[in-house]
């Protein structure tokens, strides 16, 4: 399917220049051919890569700490997004979720990002139903001549002032017209941030550092051989919307890629396998209280792509993939005598194993001119089981739902099946429409399914212990506990889009995007109250449990930009904006989790000499339609100013300051999810942005 670039991303963690090698984030399918406005300084020199992605058309951003931001497109957030890294499935190994894909990246080893919503071919999706997020690395570099060794590459420094936030990346190459070696690290800290009332925002500080090695090999201009070795540390981060902080998290990665021809048919493959251990606790300094939790995971799989060219006018796509997922979680007694947390290891997941194999077919074609069309099947088996389990003792709590989990049969198997169709039709030089439609399917997680506490014989509405054990499952940010249920079904998501676009016949000076969609999901994965917990040191949140039920989301997304003016006194000005509005609800009544209120944003871009500046004036509306099932509280309205701009000094050298909520407003994040470090956890008070803060960066290229 032909791709549509919107932006590039600064891969050196600096803005936008010429001479500066920029990562591109784009967009394949129907529902998100947009237009887009510019990042911001802020987003780009940060390790929490999903930040890139904050000004997408109908993309939005969960809040999860300061590393671990989870993508939403069009009201779907976390599994339901797929994620892919050069090849790679990478499943968060957490109760809370707190080291999704996206953690393990920073913007200096991005080439680009591929934002696909519903709407998304079979060969690029599955196991999912609200879109998928495509990540390549930087392409290795090869020197041009026979005997000829290069030596190039690039480092960046960045400070920003609201929690003191500093960090640096080095990108160094060496190669000939043969081998390759990248080295690419990246290392950042923050303290606390203060929010747009000066008051410090506890739980938002955070440590890590990442290191990467990738030797390619290039058996001819059509073959390239390569292997990335990836070392990753949180060294820790505060989760300040969740009851527990990472302490540590440690992941190592091995990714074995081909890329080439066999005669016309090109082939993509790779083999990959991660090992992550995860530990989790309280930083003292921002709560007290001591609960020790680890997670340790597997990953493992393979992707094979072959495309086959049938006419100058239709191409055939097929593959298979596999991914194997192995999770043990596990939290040691901090008391020798029975009763609360102690004596014995809780045991959360022993033994988690969830397996999915999928293959597909796709066909890509060209009918006229002006016609196009990507129509495509794809089905995919997920297996998956569990051990038995048990709980800090036996004789005061958690006994009889360790027993009555343990009764059941563990064993699921799911088969699932996609269908995507789409169109395009280029009505004149100025004008053109796609419609698109998709079936899409979702097994539950482990956590989803296994999670036992508190749901298989005991009260938990008047159990403290295991209302405490109910709370640690929750990757939601929204203070509740939540229990599994291991007779989920997987969710089927019926969407339908269009896209309505004008511009002008160069597609350079003007144009502007119109993307409705509608999706109704068959045994959406929700929750229902088992209660309130009224003892204990979790008394008054709210404790559910996972179920199936429909629900429907709708929305629009508009997007465009226009060139205000380009000549040699005043340079180029381009004024760019994106509006959207996602609603989402229950068949049966009430509105779904986290859905991003109507929100817009303008920037105002400029150019001129070796300056690159720009305005960005971001919008959100009250959020007035919440889900009461989770207490989620009613946020209001707010308008952030941002300011940038950037000098190229000189051809190696680029400097870059910028001015992040400029008059300091205070507000309250619509999916920041409720604060529990700074607030009691009972008032359900919204997480609080972050003020005003002055930004630098200066990238030096070798």
């Amino acid at each position: 399917m032909k791709k549509i670039t919107l932006l590039s991303l600064a891969a050196t963690l600096a803005l936008a220049s010429e001479p500066t090698v920029l990562p591109k984030v784009t967009v394949e399918g129907t529902a998100d051919a947009n237009a887009i406005t510019n990042l911001s300084p802020a987003t780009q020199h940060t390790g929490d890569a999903a930040t890139l992605l904050a000004d997408v058309p109908g993309v939005s951003l969960y809040t999860n700490g300061s590393t671990a931001s989870l993508p939403v497109i069009h009201g779907m957030a976390d599994d339901r997004v797929k994620i892919d890294i050069d090849g790679m499935t990478i499943t968060a190994a957490c109760p809370n979720h707190m080291n999704p894909a996206l953690s393990y990246l920073d913007g200096s080893k991005i080439a680009s990002m591929d934002v696909m919503a519903g709407i998304t071919p079979v060969s690029l999706g599955g196991d999912s139903i609200g879109g998928t997020i495509a990540v390549k690395s930087k392409a290795p570099v090869f020197a041009k001549n026979p005997n000829e060794v290069i030596i190039t590459g690039d480092t960046s420094a960045f400070y920003r002032s609201n929690g003191h936030a500093r960090g640096a990346s080095l990108n160094a190459d060496v190669a000939n017209d043969k081998l390759s070696v990248r080295y690419s690290g990246f290392m950042e800290k923050t303290e606390n941030y203060r929010d747009g009332n000066g008051r410090i925002v506890k739980g938002t500080l955070a440590q890590q550092h990442n290191h990467a090695l990738t030797v390619a090999y290039k058996i001819n201009e059509d073959n390239i051989l390569s292997l990335k070795a990836t070392k990753t540390y949180v060294d820790f981060a505060g989760f300040p919307n969740e009851y527990m902080d990472m302490l540590n998290n440690t992941s190592t990665n091995f990714n074995a890629a081909y890329q080439g021809k066999v005669g016309n048919v090109r082939l993509d493959a790779n083999a990959y396998q991660q090992k992550t251990d995860h530990y989790m606790n309280k930083i003292l300094t921002e709560r007290t209280g001591n609960m020790p939790m680890y997670t340790q995971a597997k990953e493992r799989g393979y992707n094979l792509k072959a495309t086959i060219p049938l006419s100058d006018a239709q191409t055939l796509k097929m593959g298979t993939d596999y991914n194997q997922y192995r999770l043990n979680d596990w939290w040691p007694p901090v008391s020798a005598t029975i009763g609360g947390m102690g004596n014995e290891t809780f045991w959360n997941i022993n033994d988690g194993r969830r397996d999915r194999f999928g293959a597909y077919i796709e066909t890509v074609s060209q009918w006229s001119e002006k016609l196009s069309s990507n129509l495509g099947i794809r089905t995919d088996r997920v297996s998956m089981n569990t051990g038995n389990v048990k709980g800090y003792n036996s004789t005061i709590n958690d006994g009889a739902d360790a027993t009555a989990f343990n009764a059941l049969n563990h064993q699921k198997t799911d088969k699932n099946y996609d269908v995507t169709a789409t169109t395009k039709y280029e009505y004149s030089n100025t004008s053109d429409i796609e419609l698109g439609f998709a079936r899409k399917t979702r097994s539950p997680n482990i956590y989803e399914r296994y999670a036992w506490a508190g749901g298989y014989g005991s009260n938990p509405l008047i159990s403290g212990p295991i209302a405490m054990d109910m709370a640690m499952v929750n990757w939601f940010g929204d203070g509740n506990g939540y229990v599994g249920n291991i007779n989920l079904r997987p969710e089927i998501a019926n969407t339908v889009s269009a896209t309505f676009a004008l511009h002008d016949s160069t597609q350079k000076e003007w144009g502007i995007k119109f993307t409705p969609y509608y999706t109704k999901v068959h045994d959406y994965i929700d929750v229902t109250v088992l209660g309130t917990a009224t003892v204990g040191g979790y008394s008054g949140i709210r404790l559910l449990q996972f179920t199936n039920t429909d629900a429907h989301l709708f929305g629009a997304d508009v997007s465009g930009y226009a060139n205000v003016w380009d000549n040699t006194s005043y340079g180029k000005g381009t004024l760019k904006s994106v509006i959207g509005y996602t609603r989402g609800m229950r068949d049966n009544g009430g509105s779904l989790y986290h859905i991003m209120p109507l929100h817009a944003k303008v920037s105002l871009d400029h150019r001129m000499g070796g300056w690159n500046s720009g305005i960005d004036i971001q919008g959100v509306g009250a959020k007035d339609s919440v889900d009461t099932l989770r207490k989620e509280p009613l946020t209001p309205g707010y308008a952030l100013i941002d300011l940038r701009t950037g000098y190229q000094i000189s051809k190696n050298i680029q400097w870059d300051i910028a001015v992040t909520n400029l008059l300091d407003k205070g507000y309250s994040m619509p999916l920041g999810g409720i604060d529990v470090v700074n607030y009691a956890k009972t008032t359900y008070t919204p997480l609080q942005g972050m003020g005003r803060s002055f930004n630098t960066a200066l990238t030096i290229k070798f």
